[in-house]
């Protein structure tokens, strides 16, 4: 062969294999799984390691990515979650390999590799004696590390990184820490949402300033699933909780629609089954004592839960029941309650099938607050009760979530659900005259019930080196049916409330250090005053970088949303008593703004946030109050639009690892006042004032010691300074057959009174017993603390011993 004839060949062998290079390369850019350099493989895997498996996934957790291998291949793979980081993202490109070969790659950078314990059985156990998985063939892709995903801020679930705004995620670890009840303290904890006790209802102290009064909540969703009403959401079952998602600020606006300008909470349940040698049957019981400086001797405090799980990681059920109870705390004061829910999974070799069904009963005495009969100079047993009998609320939740990828591209997610509730005998805890100090009033009954469907689709289009776009395109159609049983109008008040939108949402990145968002939903909403459309916007930007195990994130954003001023947490059921139902006929409150931070990270040992907002609300709402003949001495309450309120603040959170010691601490500011009043206005609000009720500052931390055997953790948390009503004084003022027009307008001024608030402060520590059960000591309200204002009633200190157990 002449010697051009080889050049030519050489030439002619470099093309063909460049043609035959370029589809393969291309389809690794595409899935943005780059492939490295290849490497000699040393050996094989023996069975049932050894079985082809054709699998391709893209921006995955590593949880989900594990569920689809053993889905596809019909094996049952276990593990521990302790020894996994299952949230962290993995990308995988490769169409055709075995599954021991997937799974080394998945689990790159861990300390785990697959173990073969039976003919269809696989465990991913610790690595023996230095050992190491068989190093990937020649032509395996990579797996690309990311950090945990989140559902709230995405609507199919994506990396933190990329959200332009801060996003606060509460593992399970925290909720059960906090004990039976731990959604005020977690949100206070993770998120400045700070809960003040209304009776059976929560009541928001403040996202990110004010809104509007009585309705001011964030939305919140169970899997994806929004409640009727966000005030009833004071109580879950630990047991049930993976973690709990909150966005603070309306720049979630643009994904969830009308409602959620001062935030979204998301409860994301468990679904798991009994791989990796989890018990089946997990058992908690507890009782002790809850201290009352209104009850001589206190009252009895209990509670026990069992939680079963059955299946695999493929398929898998649960099911979730807890009673728990507090004796008179307060005269007539006795609670108690039942949580019961169930959680199912299926896992196909391209899909994810999950369904839940939740009920919340909750019932409690027709207390006599003892404070108000003090300031009404009057016996306790003399004094009409706040509501007359038993009150009573219920809870429940039903809906599934399927989640489609037919290809590394695309990603579709259906969720389907109805949530609803009902109360009877629960009084209105938001009027500035407490209720019963104007004598007995009919109690209402009343609830609500929303179904809501949501379809979105999510497309990673055109990765190349680490640059790309991501594509949002979703719609969602939601039903609110709300009844009112008020005895004065002789008949079931019924309303009906429809609301339809869509999205569309652009995230592009820029060699994985740049990621910019941009995204507007359109709404209709039948609670808008005037043309009933709204276009909610998001727009934001984030800069990554990273070195020596630790990132750093620079990050802003801007969102507005809109509140219509009919919602459940402001209306049902009082408004066929004393509320007025005009709030129809309102101009709906909007809400926009800018927030920008800093957000640090060294590996697992030290992170740190660190966010500034400013924010504008037009046209929130307050209930004013007003003289109502046909109610006799009763002051009943109508909506009134405030006008402007500027909210700006800032926000501080961080978390360390030292050892055996983990820390974590929370702070935040805010400035809420009155710009300027609309026109036609009858409260007593002016420009300049302090919005009521928002705390100017909010302090929480965690100390937590785990050692062998045994553990323990300190949390507390505190409100500062903020302005409400003197709730005893007008009680005094206004008892009985006083006219209720005096309790409203300007000559409310005068009851201003300035809180400083009480620190509330609880601990926990177990004790590791043999056969597997665990000795659990609670303290809460430690302090003793009763009184966060100079009305509300909460019980004293309560130290509970438990044991748990699992079977």
């Amino acid at each position: 062969m002449t010697p051009g004839r080889a050049a030519r060949l050489r030439r002619a062998c470099a093309l063909a294999l460049l043609a035959c290079a370029a589809p393969a390369a291309a389809r690794a850019d595409a899935a943005g799984c780059p492939d490295p350099p290849s490497v000699q493989s040393p050996g094989a895997w023996a069975p049932p390691l050894d079985r082809p498996l054709a699998f391709a996934a893209r921006d995955l957790s590593l949880r989900d990515a594990l569920d689809r291998v053993a889905a596809a291949t019909r094996l049952r793979i276990s593990y521990s979650a302790q020894l996994l980081p299952l949230e962290r993202r993995v990308c995988v490109s490769r169409q055709a390999r075995t599954v021991g070969d997937v799974l080394a790659e998945l689990l790159r950078d861990t300390q785990v590799e697959p173990v073969v314990a039976g003919a269809d059985h696989v465990v991913l156990a610790l690595r023996r004696g230095g050992a190491t998985a068989p190093e990937p063939r020649a032509e395996f892709s990579r797996v690309v590390p990311l950090e945990g995903v989140v559902v709230t801020g995405s609507a199919a679930g994506g990396p933190e990184r990329a959200l332009p705004y801060a996003l606060d995620v509460v593992a399970a670890e925290e909720a059960a820490r906090e004990g039976p009840a731990p959604l005020a303290g977690l949100l206070a904890a993770a998120s400045g949402g700070w809960i003040q006790p209304a009776g059976s209802l929560a009541g928001y102290g403040g996202l990110r300033g004010a809104s509007s009064f009585g309705a001011g909540a964030p939305r919140v969703f169970i899997d994806g699933i929004e409640v009727a009403n966000p005030l009833l959401v004071t109580q879950i079952a630990p047991e049930a909780v993976e973690r709990i998602e909150v966005i603070r600020g309306p720049q979630g606006a643009a994904l969830y629609g009308t409602g959620a300008m001062t935030g979204i909470v998301n409860i994301v349940t468990r679904h798991e089954g009994t791989d990796g040698g989890a018990p089946p049957l997990r058992v908690r019981g507890s009782f002790g004592r809850a201290e009352s400086g209104f009850a001589p001797g206190g009252a009895l405090a209990q509670e026990v839960a069992v939680a079963l799980r059955t299946g695999s990681r493929v398929r898998s059920a649960g099911m979730d029941v807890g009673i728990g109870g507090i004796g008179e705390f307060l005269p007539d004061g006795a609670s108690r309650y039942l949580l019961a829910g169930g959680s199912a999974r299926q896992v196909g070799a391209r899909s994810i099938t999950t369904a839940i069904v939740r009920f919340y009963d909750a019932r409690a005495g027709a207390a006599v607050n003892p404070l108000l009969a003090e300031a009404m100079g009057a016996r306790a047993d003399s004094v009409p009760a706040a509501a007359p009998g038993e009150q009573r609320m219920r809870q429940y939740t039903v809906g599934t979530t399927i989640r489609m990828a037919p290809d590394e591209r695309w990603t579709h997610t259906l969720t389907a659900g109805i949530d609803g509730d009902r109360l009877s005998g629960v009084p209105d805890p938001r009027t500035a005259v407490p209720a019963g100090a104007e004598g007995a009033w009919p109690g209402t009954a009343g609830g609500a019930d929303r179904g809501t469907v949501r379809l979105s689709s999510v497309g990673r289009l055109g990765v190349v080196g680490g640059t790309g776009l991501t594509l949002t395109l979703a719609g969602e159609l939601s039903a609110l049916r709300e009844q009112v049983d008020a005895p004065a109008a002789g008949m079931p008040l019924v309303s009906w409330t429809q609301s339809s939108g869509v999205v569309a949402q652009a995230a592009a990145v820029v060699r994985e250090r740049l990621h910019l968002t941009g995204g507007l939903r359109v709404e209709r909403h039948d609670g808008l005053a005037g043309s009933r459309y709204a276009a909610l916007p998001v727009l934001g930007g984030v800069w990554v970088t990273e070195a020596a195990g630790g990132s750093l994130r620079v990050r802003a954003a801007y969102g507005g949303g809109v509140g219509p001023a009919r919602a459940p947490g402001a209306e049902h059921p009082w408004g066929g008593s004393r509320s007025g139902r005009g709030g129809r006929d309102l101009a709906p409150e909007r809400q926009s703004g800018v927030e920008a931070g800093v957000d640090l990270a060294i590996g697992s040992v030290l992170s740190l946030q660190v966010t500034a907002y400013e924010q504008l609300a037009s046209g929130p709402l307050q209930r004013v109050g007003r003289a109502a003949d046909s109610l006799g001495p009763q002051t009943a309450y109508a909506f009134g639009t405030v006008g402007q309120i500027s909210n700006r603040g800032w926000e501080m959170q961080g978390s360390a690892r030292l050892g055996r010691l983990s820390l974590q601490g929370a702070a935040f500011g805010v400035e809420s006042r009155v710009r300027s009043v609309a026109g036609g206005y009858g409260g007593d609000l002016r420009a300049g004032d302090r919005m009521l009720d928002v705390p100017a500052l909010t302090l929480s931390g965690t100390a937590a010691w785990t050692a062998r055997g045994w553990s323990a953790a300190l949390t507390g948390y505190r409100a500062f300074d903020w302005i409400g009503y003197d709730r005893l004084a007008l009680a005094r003022d206004f008892q009985g057959t006083r006219a209720g027009s005096d309790a409203s307008g300007a000559g409310l001024r005068g009851y201003w009174r300035r809180y400083d608030g009480v620190p509330r402060l609880n601990a926990t520590a177990t004790l590791d017993l043999p056969g597997g059960t665990v000795l659990v000591l609670t303290g809460d309200n430690l302090l003793h603390r009763q009184q966060a204002d100079r009305l509300t009633v909460v019980p004293g200190r309560i130290l509970m011993v438990g044991v748990r157990a699992a079977f």
